[in-house]
């Protein structure tokens, strides 16, 4: 498209000649042609090259327009935290661990049963790790006694009854790691063994709503690439064990007493482990119970149903669970990975597996124990390994 345009600024100009002496000028939108410099109009001295159009560059449809740069990442926060966030991953990959895939962490969408003391914690690790789509589930309230022990929560949460814990927590992931998190909570009781319902008043609509969040936390499970069981009974862990068996969503489960923890990653189903090549199944949480779920809490008082542990064991079981994760996804099997095998190293009663990097068991992060049990009496750890117990009341495949 040509254009021509006068300079008649002049014509006004009593003593000059009006548009006798104007400026004509023609512009022209530049062809393609128009930026092939090289080759063509060379003065004789071979140095000078005839440009025939500037400003403006060929964009990515070979149609000449203005080249942009985006400042974003040096005025807005969202860009600045993102950056921040994954500095120490990005660090670490180039320095220590070349093989560490932050890309496939960023994507890992994780759901988190419980976003209590356990579930926060997890969470913070998560973002620590890269890891930023994250779903709580719980259909507690933040109470006064929870912020001093639960990280994501503050005085404010408590107001008014306290929020709900699962949406608290997604919101405040939202607040300490910026927009960039993609964190939901869900609002949701984990239907459990041994608990009763639909036999009062309103029966048909309790057994609805008990319906209703069996398919939610189906298709929360289901939609993960892995879960974390983080509840505090142990009959609320009965169902997401056996949904995750049945939709081959790897399960991490922790578990806290007074002064010891349990992290425990539960075995891939028989199928799976087929699809790898692999035979042996590891246990799940149930296995070495001999009697099936029920109600823990039935015929106890308030001060004997909460949990009671000391301070610092949540964020070491935790930071262990997450770490498990982690290393789970460097290893090729995932979590069809067979675990190390347990050697004695002189101490009695406890184990201390070495990685050289040989082991089957052995991911881009180390080894990939079975279970982590520790207790803080005596500031030790073993990994023992435990295989599935054929009639477990949660995974046996007559359950799933």
């Amino acid at each position: 498209m040509n254009n021509s345009y006068m300079d008649v600024a002049d014509e006004f100009d009593k003593n000059d000649e009006g548009v006798g002496n104007s400026l004509l000028l023609d512009i022209a939108v530049p062809l393609v042609s128009d930026y092939k410099w090289n080759n063509d109009d060379k003065t004789n001295d071979d140095i000078y090259t005839s440009y025939r159009c500037v400003g403006w560059e060929l964009n990515k449809k070979n149609k000449a327009g203005p080249r942009s740069i985006d400042l974003r990442p040096l005025v807005s926060p969202s860009h600045l935290a993102r950056q921040a966030n994954d500095l120490n991953l990005r660090l670490m990959k180039w320095r220590a661990l070349p093989n560490l895939d932050v890309q496939r962490l960023s994507q890992l969408k994780v759901v988190l049963l419980g976003a209590g003391t356990l579930g926060c914690s997890v969470a913070r690790t998560l973002l620590g790790w890269g890891v930023r789509k994250i779903t709580f589930v719980d259909s507690g309230r933040v109470s006064y006694s929870n912020p001093v022990r639960q990280s994501l929560f503050g005085i404010d949460d408590c107001k008014e009854g306290g929020k709900y814990k699962a949406v608290a927590a997604a919101e405040s992931l939202v607040a300490i790691a910026g927009p960039d998190v993609q964190s939901e909570g869900v609002v949701l009781t984990i239907p459990m063994p041994g608990h009763s319902f639909g036999g009062g008043k309103d029966g048909e609509a309790e057994t609805a709503a008990v319906k209703k969040d069996v398919e939610t936390l189906h298709k929360l499970i289901d939609e993960s690439d892995v879960a974390f069981l983080l509840t505090d009974t142990r009959e609320s862990r009965w169902l997401p064990t056996v949904m995750a068996l049945a939709t081959d969503t790897p399960l991490i489960n922790a578990a806290l007493g007074l002064d010891s923890w349990l992290v425990i990653r539960h075995g891939a189903s028989s199928s799976a482990l087929a699809s790898c090549g692999q035979s042996q199944r590891l246990g799940c949480y149930f296995c070495n119970d001999i009697v099936a779920p029920e109600n823990s809490t039935r015929d106890r008082t308030l001060d004997q149903q909460c949990t009671v542990t000391r301070p610092g064991l949540a964020p070491i079981a935790a930071s262990m669970a997450t770490e498990l994760c982690v290393a789970m996804f460097h290893h090729s099997l995932g979590n069809c990975a067979p675990p190390p095998e347990a050697k004695r190293d002189g101490t009695a009663g406890s184990y201390a597996p070495a990685d050289d990097g040989t082991s089957p068991s052995s991911s881009a992060l180390g080894l990939m124990p079975h279970q982590i049990r520790g207790t803080i009496v005596t500031y030790m750890m073993m990994t023992p390994s435990v295989p599935a117990f054929p009639s477990c009341t949660a995974c046996a495949d007559s359950v799933v």
